[in-house]
């Protein structure tokens, strides 16, 4: 190479250089969203997934919402209104839940401890203590760790390395013409070195490597006099970028396995989001379960308490008008009535335990014989259903369709380094190294930055597999997991479509029956005070007569489990319905957000 064209060389390689400097001082996080797509970003460019399949689900469906369902005045409700305060306070009296009764299967001597517990009180010692909500928050952490250390494959590396050689070693001499044999250059080599150099380097994200390297070492020679200079320092200063020019280039490879990580950890927020939902629902469920069978309890001790009066009297009119028969009949109804209750509190007793366990509160363990007393009584609020609302709710917000969507996007990105791996390998690799020799360490750095001795290197390494099938097998694979993760989104969007459905259907039906049973405990209530009226202008106790009066107790009995079992079904649909919108969180006031230092 001419001296003429130097220049131009040198041109060449500190432009080639500087092309990769910019983006190797650059750090890659500092801005996360530059690595990682923000929601907004992620959610726009897989918008055409959406709108599909939304869509067609939303075709036809109404923008109004449905008729109110809630309290209606009924012609019973018109015919008993003036005895309604009578007729309220005939039967077991459910909506007090039993605060004398006990709702434990004694298994120790001791008498239980009676704890009152209000619905958010249970939801809050479930979201802060529930094992399952807890596994799936260290899961979380996890994944943020995940996203951290795929991170740092793009952090600086910095290295140094020192060392001490002691060369005595002999080597060819140089003969001269007229030196009578005597070497010019000695044949032996004895020099005590001594070498030091430091680096830094780093990933780049155009998928290239950028280093700067450095050198110094002392030269020592033992024989004086025969090199110059002596003792030498020796500089060196080494910039090297290689660069992937067609298969590994661009952003879109070189940070896929960050934005692969951080869609990672968008799935885990969304699988803890989905975790807290389902626990919250189960809680209120499970509260509401505890409720249901409260009442249930202070209904069957109801029929003992009045099946008892009966046999009482009867015992008294033995021997007067009463028949053996007629006590015995009593008897026999009373300790059926008496199983019942026992039957009662074992369910009780079980539904207690398992709101235990689901609160997982340390002050209520599971293993305590603590009764839990519910605080507060199913409301029968009105319920309007909005079905095309309800649906956007769930589109927008629940988990299972948020993971289908990251899981598109990751799929994508699958296929986008799939692609890229089917092109040839072409990489470029360049180095610029600028040298120093003087006799001081500090003159030897300077004649560095003088920059009058300069080395250059460059090269192109090029491969490609014939036929390039593993290549094409591979992206093709990549754009068929695509296709599974539409699919998969479709299925996510229609099963959320069907539990906002079912959970809206059973809020309305619910509730109508709430009203229904309502009028029908009112109904039976006038039923039995009736009957009592006769039986206080009819002193006959005809085995007929009796065995009205205890078909009508068991008759308000089920009236009131009824109507008090359609108020629990009724709150608990609500919360299977805010569990399949996916906004149970927000309805009962509980803040949700990550700590992706949490677990470090």
């Amino acid at each position: 190479m001419s001296l003429r064209a130097l220049p131009t060389v040198r041109t060449l390689f500190i432009a080639s250089l500087a092309a990769g400097l910019p983006a190797a001082c650059r750090t890659p996080f500092a801005d996360r969203s530059s690595a990682i797509p923000s929601q907004d970003a992620l959610s726009a460019r897989i918008d055409k997934a959406m709108e599909g399949s939304t869509d067609r689900q939303l075709a036809g469906t109404g923008a109004q919402s449905a008729p109110s369902a809630g309290k209606t005045e009924t012609d019973v409700d018109r015919m008993l209104a003036a005895r309604r305060a009578e007729l309220d306070a005939i039967g077991p009296q459910s909506s007090e839940l039993g605060q004398t009764v006990s709702g434990v299967v004694p298994l120790t001597a001791e008498t239980p401890r009676r704890v009152m517990l209000t619905v958010q009180e249970a939801i809050s010692a479930a979201v802060r203590n529930n094992l399952d909500t807890e596994t799936a928050r260290l899961e979380q952490a996890i994944t943020a760790s995940d996203l951290v250390r795929a991170e740092a494959a793009f952090d600086w590396v910095v290295g140094a390395g020192a060392g001490y050689e002691r060369n005595d070693q002999p080597s060819v001499g140089i003969l001269f013409p007229g030196s009578g044999g005597t070497t010019v250059i000695p044949n032996v080599t004895n020099q005590r070195n001594w070498t030091f150099g430091p680096s830094v380097g780093r990933a780049l994200t155009s998928g290239g490597q950028f280093s700067v390297s450095g050198r110094t070492g002392q030269i020592n020679n033992t024989e004086d006099g025969v090199y110059t200079p002596d003792p030498a320092w020796s500089s060196a200063v080494s910039l090297g970028l290689t660069q992937p020019l067609l298969r590994g280039f661009g952003e879109d490879v070189a940070l896929s396995q960050v934005r692969l990580a951080g869609n990672n950890d968008r799935l885990a927020t969304e699988a803890l989001r989905a975790r807290l939902l389902a626990v919250v629902a189960q809680t209120q469920q499970a509260y509401w379960a505890l409720v249901s069978a409260r009442a249930r309890l202070v209904s069957a001790e109801w029929l003992v308490s009045v099946g008892e009066e009966v046999r009482d009297i009867l015992a008294k009119r033995r021997e007067f008008d009463a028949t053996l028969a007629q006590y015995a009949n009593a008897v026999a109804t009373v300790e059926q009535r008496k199983a019942i209750v026992i039957e009662s509190r074992r369910r009780l007793s079980e539904a207690g335990n398992a709101l235990k366990s689901i609160i997982n509160d340390p002050a209520i363990p599971v293993g305590s014989e603590i009764d839990v007393v519910p605080a507060d009584a199913p409301s029968d609020a009105a319920f309007e259903a909005n079905l095309r609302r309800s649906l956007e709710q769930a589109f927008a917000n629940a988990p299972a369709i948020r993971q289908a969507l990251i899981g598109i996007d990751s799929a994508s990105i699958g296929v986008t380094v799939a692609e890229s791996g089917t092109l040839p390998q072409l990489d470029l690799s360049t180095n610029i190294t600028w040298f120093g020799l003087q006799d001081d360490f500090g003159d030897s750095m300077s004649e560095i930055g003088e920059g009058d001795f300069i080395n250059y290197a460059a090269g192109l390494q090029f491969s490609q597999a014939l036929g390039n099938r593993a290549a094409d097998a591979t992206y093709r694979q990549a754009r068929l997991r695509r296709s599974q993760a539409f699919v998969a989104y479709e299925q996510a969007v229609q099963a959320s479509v069907l539990a906002v459905k079912n959970a809206l259907t059973d809020c309305v039906a619910f509730r109508q029956l709430v009203e229904q049973n309502r009028t029908y405990r009112l109904a039976q209530a006038e039923n039995l005070r009736a009957l009592l009226v006769d039986e206080k202008t009819n002193a006959a106790l005809t085995p007929e007569f009796l065995q009205l009066k205890f078909q009508l107790q068991n008759g308000l009995a089920a009236a009131e489990d009824a109507y008090f079992a359609s108020l629990v079904g009724y709150q608990s649909a609500i919360a299977a319905l805010q569990q399949a919108t996916g906004t149970g969180l927000e309805a009962n006031r509980i803040e949700f957000t990550t700590d992706p230092s949490a677990g470090k």
